[in-house]
């Protein structure tokens, strides 16, 4: 195997400075673990999902006619389940992405329990809302790099 197509990401996810909101950048060997990663990023940025024991399994499913409104309907749904519902997830047990009739769906199995301040802990910042700004979605060599802006 040569090395170009070798791919090792050093971390999952950062957190850029934003003016008033939060960037977060995610990177990934393929798509799916890019996506996967833009969503710990997003829920490492409320609570420490290490902390999330695997008490109930959802499945989600999201779609888009692009990649950038796939993500956007994927971070937007996990905010959902969090607000709504008050479920955080801390694994992602299966994450796939297919491209059927000229549009891209995610399908999801996402391993969390009731949100609890007190055991997962609350970084004291709350996501008001998902943004297309500034949103970028690019496959670098064999490495992908997901970056987006959530309001805070």
């Amino acid at each position: 195997m040569s090395s170009q197509n070798i791919c090792k990401i050093e971390k999952p996810f950062e957190y850029a400075e934003h003016t008033a909101d939060v960037m977060i950048i995610a990177y990934g060997c393929s798509l799916e673990e890019a996506f996967e990663n833009a969503a710990y990023g997003f829920a490492n940025f409320i609570y420490d999902t290490s902390k999330v024991e695997p008490k109930k399994r959802i499945e989600v499913e999201v779609e888009g006619i692009d990649l950038e409104q796939l993500l956007f309907n994927w971070i937007d749904e996990l905010l959902y389940r969090l607000d709504a519902e008050n479920f955080a997830f801390g694994k992602i047990e299966k994450l796939e992405i297919v491209k059927e009739d000229d549009k891209y769906r995610l399908k999801a199995v996402l391993l969390g329990e009731d949100y609890d301040k007190n055991k997962h802990g609350f970084k004291g910042t709350i996501i008001k809302a998902m943004t297309y700004h500034m949103m970028e979605i690019k496959q670098v060599d064999s490495m992908w790099r997901i970056q987006y802006v959530v309001d805070i």
